[in-house]
């Protein structure tokens, strides 16, 4: 067991405790604790390991105060919700059954108090780990200006989540589905909508904390009482109500309901005629921050006061689009598309069905196939329609944030989202696309910050924990990681971006039988999704399953994007044929508007089947306009995390076309990126793949090896590609080259053998 002096501050795990402050910190976010809540914690981590019983804890931390075992219940539960303890098995509070709680979280305390910086800051953040690194190429003020510049962007990314993060002990409200008791009982998609915009409403409601629509949900038709329901949503407030529409008039009764005891803290009923419905949402808003004893602003009472738009018929429309957006099928989004048109028809000046209708063609981009351009050319529009509408619209900026993270606008995509947050710190959605973006902006341990956030305000918020999991694994906690893809699949079995993402954690650890049976798990709830099946290609052909692979292809060709299917089928190529590859399929080699990266990849990778001329002209082609390409070339984690580098194979074209000033500088900006990946945190066996074989290229044999065997210690199993890229073609005879390709071909055996015994029982 470990003894600290609870009145010091000390590390529990990844936490930064002070308890002079009441503060818990992880990641550059902050959580204030209520005193006895810290004193709670205290006590559990003064002797870390050791069983406390309910009876101690009633004594030292309620001394003087009359409650029962339930108040430790409760207090325990909610400690774990802000150390985000969700998971089943426990990694900071246990229950010992009939005993008491044990802390088993490891617990540190330096010998001298710590500084008062957040944690992110006190130690070096990725990007400026990176910068402080030696590098031949870089100048010594270009790695002080890197140290500048990366402590600039930390300290923004931590100010800004600690001025929009919303301290733990303010009141928490979760707005559960209103009831539809109408005699027709068709107005289920207006109760939704009323359900919505009153959670919106409280929403923005400075000093309150407002569970997630995600989360609150799920608890539609509950069995569970008020405690339990608070227990699970760290919510101290429920708000329940129903819904009676008949003609045109709408009956409207909602109470706020302690979840500490069940008591009715308020309740009321409206009855207006339908068209004056919408200003119930603000009626009852109002009303609940009296009953909380909250103040309002003018601005915000102004804003409460103020209806998304004076049609009802464009809300009814406006609430079907949104209806259908949540199915995420190309049917339900075109329909959702539709009925956002049809709300803008009947009032163009409704800011909020245009910023819907940008979220809905955004989706139509993820889950109908639509084009990157065309989505563009849709989005943008709706966007600055509707800020020039309303200029302190969240959802506008969320909308515009996820059209710029996909064109690689990071920078812009986190400013438009840290506006939307900031406008609505309850805003979780806006905390899931930040995370996002920080991850495509290469940010891992920012992103898992953002996450935490909309942990704390939608727990049960499925893609959350997916997205957790993705950010984990970059970071190379594997086991955090398949926790939180297993808790996304727990929560929505039947969708497939957990089992995706859980078969990505197998893959960064070379289980290619485990990654395989994950992608058939989400290819059986999602056929159509390309890049899962490609990526399951790939994996049958790492495992030497040709047949496999072969007949995944044949599916693949049912509807994927050109360039997709032209990049697998080639690399299947490669990875069946023993001889050169000279003639591949003529449907596939000409791609009408192939953008400048795909021209290079395709022209790299029949330079790796031997097509030597082949490779030259399209690598001529490719490169013809440098100043464009460069720009349109990119080096992020989700190519890197498949040992596929834009800039690499950009410089192995060059030296192709015998041209080796060009290609060196190109060369030398790919392992910067690389180094700067690394120190962000990032941990991918591909990472270190790439640098291998640009060493190699280069002509140093002996770091290439080193870089190798790393990659192959952290599970790099594409030895097809290894045989195949002409990057290595200066070690490819030596002896340590030869012993690793066998060692990656018995790791491959091995895991091919137990996906056979797997496939037959």
């Amino acid at each position: 067991m470990t003894s600290i002096d609870p009145t010091r501050p000390f590390a529990l795990a990844d936490w930064l405790v002070d308890p002079a402050l009441d503060e818990i910190s992880r990641g550059g976010v902050r959580i204030k604790l209520e005193p006895r809540m810290m004193r709670l914690l205290c006590m559990l981590a003064r002797d870390a390991g050791k069983v406390v019983s309910q009876t101690e804890l009633l004594d030292h931390v309620w001394s003087g105060v009359i409650v029962g075992p339930n108040s430790v219940y409760q207090a325990i539960a909610n400690l774990r919700r802000q150390l985000g303890d969700t998971d089943e098995t426990a990694r900071f509070i246990a229950t010992v059954p009939r005993k008491g709680y044990r802390l088993v979280a490891e617990v540190r305390q330096p010998p001298d108090p710590p500084a008062a910086l957040p944690a992110q800051v006190t130690q070096p953040p990725a990007a400026v780990a990176a910068s402080a690194r030696p590098s031949t190429t870089r100048s010594r003020r270009e790695i002080a200006l890197g140290i500048v510049a990366a402590m600039i962007l930390a300290i923004g990314a931590w100010w800004q989540l600690r001025q929009t993060a919303l301290p733990a002990d303010r009141p928490t409200v979760a707005v559960l589905p209103f009831d539809d008791l109408s005699a027709e009982g068709n107005n289920e998609v207006f109760c939704q909508g009323l359900t919505d915009e009153v959670l919106n409403s409280l929403a923005r409601i400075p000093n309150l904390r407002v569970i997630g629509r995600t989360s609150s949900s799920r608890f539609a038709d509950s069995t569970e009482n008020a405690r339990q329901i608070g227990g699970t949503l760290g919510a101290s407030h429920l708000l329940e109500g129903s819904v009676r529409r008949s003609g045109n008039r709408v009956r409207v009764s909602a109470q706020l309901v302690s979840t500490e005891d069940g008591v009715e803290v308020w309740a009321n009923s409206y009855d207006r005629a339908a068209s004056d419905a919408l200003q119930i949402q603000s009626e009852i808003a109002r009303a609940v921050t009296t009953a909380l004893s909250l103040r309002l602003s003018p601005a915000v009472a102004e804003r409460l006061a103020s209806d998304p738009t004076s049609k009802m018929s464009a809300y009814d429309l406006y609430l079907l689009g949104r209806n259908q957006q949540q199915k995420r099928t190309p049917e339900s989004l075109a329909r959702a598309i539709e009925y956002h048109e049809a709300a803008i028809a009947a009032d163009p000046g409704f800011a909020l069905a245009h910023a819907g209708l940008a979220d809905a063609q955004m989706a139509r981009y993820y889950y109908a196939g639509a084009s990157l351009e065309e989505t563009a050319a849709r989005v943008q529009p709706e966007v600055d329609a509707a800020l020039r509408l309303d200029p302190e619209l969240a959802e506008a900026y969320a909308a515009w944030a996820v059209l710029l993270t996909e064109q690689w606008r990071t920078d812009e995509a986190i400013k438009a989202l840290q506006r939307a947050v900031a406008i609505n710190p309850n805003y979780g959605e806006a905390y899931l696309r930040l995370g996002a973006a920080y991850e495509y902006a290469s940010r891992p341990r920012d992103a898992l910050a953002a996450y935490d956030q909309v942990a704390l305000l939608d727990p049960l918020h499925t893609i959350m924990h997916v997205r957790r999991c993705l950010a984990l694994q970059n970071l190379g906690r594997f086991a955090d990681a398949e926790r939180a893809c297993q808790r996304a699949f727990e929560l929505q079995p039947e969708i497939p971006n957990a089992l995706w993402a859980w078969g990505l954690n197998d893959l960064a650890q070379g289980r290619l039988e485990a990654a395989a049976g994950h992608y058939l798990a989400a290819l059986s709830r999602a056929p159509a999704r390309g890049d899962i099946r490609a990526e399951l290609v790939l994996i049958y052909l790492d495992l030497g399953q040709s047949e496999l692979a072969r007949e995944q292809l044949d599916r693949l060709r049912a509807g994927a994007p050109p360039a997709l299917l032209r990049a697998t089928a080639a690399r299947y190529l490669l990875a069946t044929s023993r001889d050169k590859i000279v003639n591949l399929p003529a449907d596939l080699d000409s791609i009408p508007g192939e953008s400048r990266r795909d021209a290079v990849q395709w022209a790299f990778l029949r330079l790796a089947g031997g097509d030597l001329a082949g490779a030259r002209q399209r690598a001529a082609a490719a490169l013809e306009n440098r100043a464009a390409l460069l720009d349109e070339l990119t080096m992020g984690v989700y190519q890197t995390r498949w040992g596929v580098c834009d800039l690499c194979a950009a410089g192995t074209l060059l030296r192709t076309l015998d041209d080796k000033a060009s290609a060196e500088p190109l060369e030398r900006d790919a392992l910067r990126n690389l180094d700067e990946l690394e120190a962000a945190g990032h941990v991918w066996h591909g990472l270190h793949y790439l640098r291998a074989a640009l060493q190699a290229q280069r002509g140093d044999a002996t770091s290439a090896l080193a870089s190798l065997r790393r990659a192959i210690g952290l599970g790099w199993r594409r030895a097809w590609l290894m045989r195949r890229d002409p990057s290595f073609e200066s070690v490819r005879g030596l002896p340590e080259y030869t012993r690793l390709l066998a060692q990656v071909d018995g790791a491959n055996a091995i895991s091919a053998a137990s996906l056979a015994v797997s496939s037959r029982q």
